[in-house]
């Protein structure tokens, strides 16, 4: 009789966890006998899996967010080699995250064995020459963005596009409302992970205009930013305090200012007209804007054209200053008041819909079963 098949899955956060959940869902339809451990948040949590450690604990952005959390994210790097080392996993299915990552994906390589590293890291954004290394240390690639597979062709042909998780999200996709029956004038939704919501937040709500007596809310991730913003908002603001897991209440939104990443293209399957708002520490911003290739980050603005970011659908603001403000206000102005201006905006993004709407954890399923 064939033992049971053991995967790990270690994805450091919030979005990643959520992909990885789904992925381990469809696996056990399609293979019951696996065992699941992983290394994730609440959503790995709630499925079959049996969680190792929560990465909440290690979620940062930026250069000194990571220095100020080195003592954890060493602890919870040692902890993952051990549990590696001592239950010596068929096959190891890495979600994001990509510092920590990369060092799994070494240290298995040393024990023989195989991994997938799913949601590349972008280094088609800055940090090229990494992509070798990468490769060389992986069996397989599970990229959601078509314009990733080609990049990642030029290392290796071990790299498949699988589509993005979001956009087989059924209630998602069926949550889209009216512009006219939405009673949210205004989302904002700051972002997952501590650093970015204390950069983000108060030049968010700089933002909203006193006179125009808006219903707004704030979205939040999870219990732990939860918890951050009642910490750092006045009480007058906690009653307007909104789970980000709440899709109904985000598909009430008639305009977001939002972080960047998954978020967007969260509100670009709810066809929200958005504002991309991002701050980092100013050390961190400094390094950053001599890396990163790109003209924008927002990933809303990356998948449209024959090249990344070839198509910018929504405006976006890093590190805002106080005319960029002002700008955003009338820009959301403009999306209140323009209705051509919006329904532009509904149109690219149902060609995002189009474009990534593939199964992608079918076919992860399919990399794995050929690798284990």
């Amino acid at each position: 009789m064939n033992r049971q098949k053991r995967i790990l899955v270690i994805a450091g956060e919030s979005s990643g966890d959520q992909h990885a959940a789904r992925y381990v869902r469809e696996h056990e339809k399609m293979n019951p006998n696996i065992i699941f451990d992983a290394f994730g948040q609440k959503e790995l949590k709630n499925t079959s899996a049996n969680l190792i450690y929560d990465t909440e604990n290690i979620a940062v952005v930026g250069i000194m967010e990571v220095i100020s959390k080195y003592k954890e994210i060493t602890n919870a790097l040692k902890l993952a080699k051990s549990h590696i080392d001592k239950t010596r996993p068929d096959l190891i299915i890495l979600v994001d995250y990509v510092e920590f990552n990369l060092k799994i994906a070494k240290f298995a390589k040393t024990l023989g064995i195989r991994v997938i590293f799913y949601i590349a890291p972008q280094l088609w954004a800055w940090r090229e020459r990494r992509a070798h290394n990468l490769v060389k240390n992986i069996d397989h690639l599970a990229v959601i963005f078509p314009f990733e597979e080609i990049f990642f062709q030029r290392y290796t042909d071990n790299v498949s596009f699988v589509g993005h998780p979001l956009f087989q999200d059924v209630h998602l996709l069926n949550s889209v409302k009216k512009y006219e029956d939405r009673d949210i004038d205004l989302g904002i939704f700051p972002g997952s992970r501590e650093s970015e919501i204390k950069n983000n937040i108060y030049s968010m709500l700089d933002c909203i205009q006193k006179n125009k007596d808006e219903r707004i809310k704030i979205f939040y991730a999870n219990k732990t930013s939860f918890d951050l913003l009642k910490k750092l908002l006045p009480t007058e603001f906690h009653s307007k305090l909104e789970s980000g897991k709440d899709i109904i209440k985000v598909s009430s939104c008639k305009k977001a200012l939002c972080a960047s990443g998954t978020v967007t293209l969260e509100l670009a399957i709810l066809e929200v007209p958005m504002i991309v708002m991002y701050k980092l520490s100013f050390i961190t911003f400094l390094i950053m804007r001599s890396l990163v290739q790109l003209k924008h980050i927002g990933l809303v603005n990356l998948v449209l054209g024959d090249e990344i970011g070839q198509e910018p659908i929504v405006q976006e603001y890093i590190q805002p200053s106080y005319s960029d403000q002002i700008d955003i206000m009338v820009e959301l102005n403009k999306i209140d008041n323009d209705q051509s201006y919006r329904d532009n905006m509904f149109c690219k993004f149902k060609d995002i819909k189009n474009t990534l709407s593939i199964e992608p954890e079918r076919k992860l399923w399919m990399i794995a079963e050929d690798l284990i």
